[in-house]
């Protein structure tokens, strides 16, 4: 892991295949960084919390079986 030190409105840049990605350190106070990102848009970018949730999603996703959709979704419509 490569750690940087920067300050606020200091950034830094990744070269990548789909292009330049620049993070710039937008503010500073303690306990949180905020930081602005200028990527392309073919790069996607997520925190990594929200990754680890949709990764847990389609987990928990994929254990359902056909029986148990077909009674949710019936479920459902008969709430209407």
């Amino acid at each position: 892991m490569l750690i940087l030190s920067r300050k606020s409105n200091e950034s830094l840049l990744i070269e990548s295949a789909n292009g330049t990605i620049e993070i710039v350190v937008t503010e500073i106070t303690p306990g949180q960084v905020r930081l602005g990102i200028q990527a392309p848009k073919s790069c996607h970018i997520l925190r990594k919390e929200l990754a680890q949730t949709m990764q847990h999603n389609r987990q928990a996703a994929s254990k359902i079986s056909s029986a148990d959709l077909r009674s949710a979704i019936s479920q459902l419509k008969n709430q209407d």
